[in-house]
């Protein structure tokens, strides 16, 4: 603590120390042993009881907080981008699969593997990858800390959620640690879509673990599917206008709200905006109920 805050300090617990025993109008002698309790009690407090408990109680957390603001803004610069970047990617193709009624992925009959279906699938995989790498690499940091870990923190809890969530918890982290793999230094990373595919194909255990998503992607023939994917893809395409509103990162895209069905829309405005991302300042641009 300096040496002038340290002297303010001192002066004035000296001075309220005199107030409380002599009082604000009357003169009242104190005897010896009073005289020698007060001159002891200021002694300790000038010889550095005031610091002590000013840098325990006041300093000390204040530079908890400001340390721990810091560490989560170096998690969030350091996972945000490629986090939007993989949203961004859903974002787009599931608008390029909205304008063509998911033919795409309804219309395979070859025996080979089903590469519109994989490079979906590793869509997917690749984003809750990211998720899965921010929560190993802020462990004991709490992200909110950063305004914009903040926000990011309230559209996980509303892609996660039972009632806008593609697969469940386990299962959406399971597959995106199948996505992810470690570099040689021993940090996180997501892995390629042919390196995706191969896993998949090497191991049943991993395309166990991702049959809930397969299956509900082989499964947009079905208009409650269709709608599911539209309604998971209004909740990025938010997510990354409200994170990268200027689309440093991302682009700037159109919404499909001609594909969304009345309930659909209602829930995006009611459940989605006005519950899971009040306060985010994320703004309903997509699907205005009828």
């Amino acid at each position: 603590m300096p040496p002038t805050l340290r002297q303010h300090i001192n002066s004035l617990l000296t001075s309220m120390v005199r107030w409380f025993c002599i009082g604000r109008r009357t003169s009242v002698a104190m005897d010896s042993s009073g005289s020698i309790a007060l001159t002891l009690f200021i002694a300790a407090v000038s010889g550095g009881l005031a610091s002590t408990l000013i840098e325990q109680f006041i300093i000390a957390p204040i530079r908890a907080h400001w340390k721990q603001r810091k560490a989560a803004k170096d998690i969030v610069d350091a996972h945000l981008d490629p986090l939007l970047k993989a949203a961004d990617a859903i974002v787009g193709k599931t608008i390029s699969l909205a304008e063509r009624d998911f033919i795409p992925l309804t219309g395979h009959k070859g025996q080979g593997p089903d590469t519109n279906l994989i490079g979906l699938t590793y869509l997917y995989a690749s984003f809750w990858g990211r998720v899965e790498i921010l929560r190993a690499e802020s462990l004991g940091v709490s992200i909110s800390g950063d305004p914009r870990g903040k926000k990011l923190s309230k559209f996980i809890t509303c892609f996660e959620s039972q009632r806008i969530r593609l697969v469940n918890r386990t299962h959406q982290k399971a597959i995106g640690e199948i996505a992810t793999d470690l570099r040689a230094d021993g940090a996180l990373r997501t892995i390629g879509v042919v390196e995706f595919g191969e896993k998949l194909s090497a191991s049943s255990i991993a395309e166990g673990w991702c049959k809930p998503l397969t299956d509900l992607l082989q499964g947009t023939g079905e208009k409650s599917i269709r709608q599911k994917l539209l309604m998971y893809g209004i909740v990025l395409h938010s997510l990354v206008d409200t994170l990268d509103p200027d689309h440093h990162s991302t682009h700037e895209r159109s919404s499909y709200p001609n594909k969304l069905s009345k309930e659909s829309k209602r829930r995006i405005e009611h459940l989605v905006f006005r519950e899971y991302l009040q306060g985010t300042g994320a703004t309903n641009r997509y699907a205005k109920p009828e």
